[in-house]
Protein backbone atom coordinates (compact mmCIF):
# COMPACT_ATOMS: atom_id res chain seq x y z
CA UNK A 1 0.00 0.00 0.00
CA UNK A 2 1.04 3.65 -0.63
CA UNK A 3 1.98 5.72 2.33
CA UNK A 4 -0.31 8.83 1.33
CA UNK A 5 -0.87 11.99 2.83
CA UNK A 6 -3.55 11.76 5.43
CA UNK A 7 -6.63 14.40 4.50
CA UNK A 8 -7.92 16.23 7.64
CA UNK A 9 -11.04 15.82 9.63
CA UNK A 10 -12.42 19.20 10.28
CA UNK A 11 -15.58 18.87 12.47
CA UNK A 12 -17.76 21.92 13.13
CA UNK A 13 -20.26 21.76 16.04
CA UNK A 14 -20.91 24.43 18.47
CA UNK A 15 -21.26 21.17 21.35
CA UNK A 16 -17.58 20.52 22.67
CA UNK A 17 -18.99 17.22 23.76
CA UNK A 18 -19.56 15.80 20.26
CA UNK A 19 -16.15 17.18 19.47
CA UNK A 20 -15.10 14.05 22.13
CA UNK A 21 -17.51 11.79 21.52
CA UNK A 22 -16.78 12.13 17.04
CA UNK A 23 -13.31 11.84 17.95
CA UNK A 24 -13.67 8.52 20.12
CA UNK A 25 -16.21 7.04 17.84
CA UNK A 26 -13.85 7.32 14.86
CA UNK A 27 -10.95 5.96 17.03
CA UNK A 28 -12.55 2.85 18.02
CA UNK A 29 -14.09 2.52 14.34
CA UNK A 30 -10.16 2.30 13.55
CA UNK A 31 -9.78 5.58 11.54
CA UNK A 32 -6.52 7.17 11.31
CA UNK A 33 -7.34 10.83 11.08
CA UNK A 34 -6.10 14.26 11.13
CA UNK A 35 -8.64 16.23 13.65
CA UNK A 36 -9.66 19.94 13.99
CA UNK A 37 -12.97 20.64 15.88
CA UNK A 38 -14.29 23.96 15.97
CA UNK A 39 -17.44 25.30 18.05
CA UNK A 40 -17.69 28.60 15.23
CA UNK A 41 -18.32 28.55 11.68
CA UNK A 42 -16.12 31.62 11.64
CA UNK A 43 -13.39 29.70 13.01
CA UNK A 44 -13.67 26.54 10.67
CA UNK A 45 -13.21 28.69 7.98
CA UNK A 46 -10.41 30.84 9.48
CA UNK A 47 -8.74 27.36 9.87
CA UNK A 48 -9.59 26.24 5.93
CA UNK A 49 -8.10 29.63 4.49
CA UNK A 50 -4.74 28.92 6.72
CA UNK A 51 -5.14 25.62 3.99
CA UNK A 52 -6.57 26.96 1.53
CA UNK A 53 -5.69 24.45 -1.16
CA UNK A 54 -5.18 21.43 0.40
CA UNK A 55 -7.67 18.70 0.61
CA UNK A 56 -9.79 18.35 3.49
CA UNK A 57 -12.65 16.23 4.74
CA UNK A 58 -15.41 18.82 6.10
CA UNK A 59 -18.51 17.69 8.59
CA UNK A 60 -20.57 20.53 10.26
CA UNK A 61 -23.28 19.56 12.88
CA UNK A 62 -27.08 20.72 10.64
CA UNK A 63 -27.90 22.54 13.81
CA UNK A 64 -25.35 25.50 13.92
CA UNK A 65 -27.09 29.00 14.93
CA UNK A 66 -28.32 31.32 12.52
CA UNK A 67 -27.37 29.05 9.37
CA UNK A 68 -23.87 28.54 10.40
CA UNK A 69 -23.89 25.30 8.68
CA UNK A 70 -25.08 26.91 5.17
CA UNK A 71 -22.63 29.31 5.11
CA UNK A 72 -19.96 27.18 6.24
CA UNK A 73 -20.69 24.78 2.97
CA UNK A 74 -20.93 27.73 0.82
CA UNK A 75 -17.65 29.57 1.91
CA UNK A 76 -15.93 26.10 2.41
CA UNK A 77 -16.39 24.92 -1.08
CA UNK A 78 -14.21 27.53 -2.86
CA UNK A 79 -11.43 26.77 -0.34
CA UNK A 80 -10.83 23.35 -0.73
CA UNK A 81 -9.95 21.63 -3.67
CA UNK A 82 -10.73 17.77 -3.22
CA UNK A 83 -12.53 16.01 -0.30
CA UNK A 84 -15.46 16.46 0.61
CA UNK A 85 -18.14 18.72 2.63
CA UNK A 86 -21.04 17.27 4.29
CA UNK A 87 -23.61 17.47 7.06
CA UNK A 88 -24.68 15.10 10.35
CA UNK A 89 -27.55 15.07 12.08
CA UNK A 90 -29.30 13.09 14.25
CA UNK A 91 -32.17 12.58 12.25
CA UNK A 92 -33.23 12.39 8.85
CA UNK A 93 -34.45 16.05 7.24
CA UNK A 94 -35.20 15.46 3.35
CA UNK A 95 -36.25 18.98 3.46
CA UNK A 96 -32.66 20.20 5.08
CA UNK A 97 -31.00 17.69 3.53
CA UNK A 98 -31.57 19.56 -0.02
CA UNK A 99 -30.87 23.10 1.25
CA UNK A 100 -27.46 21.75 2.59
CA UNK A 101 -26.67 19.90 -0.98
CA UNK A 102 -27.95 23.05 -3.30
CA UNK A 103 -25.58 25.10 -0.88
CA UNK A 104 -22.71 22.52 -2.06
CA UNK A 105 -22.44 19.85 0.47
CA UNK A 106 -22.14 15.99 -1.30
CA UNK A 107 -22.92 14.22 1.85
CA UNK A 108 -25.55 14.22 4.59
CA UNK A 109 -25.01 11.48 7.18
CA UNK A 110 -27.43 10.59 10.47
CA UNK A 111 -25.94 10.09 13.48
CA UNK A 112 -23.43 8.03 14.55
CA UNK A 113 -20.80 8.74 12.34
CA UNK A 114 -19.42 5.41 11.86
CA UNK A 115 -16.52 4.08 9.50
CA UNK A 116 -18.34 2.68 7.37
CA UNK A 117 -20.26 6.21 6.76
CA UNK A 118 -17.33 7.74 6.19
CA UNK A 119 -16.03 5.32 3.95
CA UNK A 120 -19.24 5.74 2.08
CA UNK A 121 -18.31 9.53 2.10
CA UNK A 122 -15.22 8.92 0.59
CA UNK A 123 -15.99 6.99 -2.16
CA UNK A 124 -17.49 9.56 -4.06
CA UNK A 125 -15.01 12.58 -2.31
CA UNK A 126 -13.12 13.66 -5.64
CA UNK A 127 -8.88 13.34 -4.97
CA UNK A 128 -9.25 11.59 -1.82
CA UNK A 129 -9.41 7.60 -1.30
CA UNK A 130 -9.44 5.45 2.20
CA UNK A 131 -6.47 2.87 2.27
CA UNK A 132 -7.25 0.10 4.46
CA UNK A 133 -4.00 -1.00 6.22
CA UNK A 134 -2.59 -4.61 7.33
CA UNK A 135 -3.26 -3.13 10.96
CA UNK A 136 -6.88 -2.63 10.65
CA UNK A 137 -7.17 0.85 10.65
CA UNK A 138 -8.39 2.84 7.89
CA UNK A 139 -6.52 6.22 6.37
CA UNK A 140 -8.24 8.67 4.31
CA UNK A 141 -5.62 9.45 2.18
CA UNK A 142 -5.07 11.95 -1.09
CA UNK A 143 -5.14 10.14 -3.90
CA UNK A 144 -1.71 9.24 -5.07
CA UNK A 145 -1.95 10.25 -8.36
CA UNK A 146 -2.60 13.69 -7.32
CA UNK A 147 0.44 13.82 -4.54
Amino acid sequence: MSEGQRVPIVLVDDDPDEHFLFRADLEDAGVDFDFHAFTKADEALDHLRERAGQAALVLTDLSLAADGALKLIQEAADLIPSGAIGVYSGTRNPEAEQRCRDAGARFYIVKPVTRQKLEEVVIDAPGVHAEARADGSLHIVIKPTEL
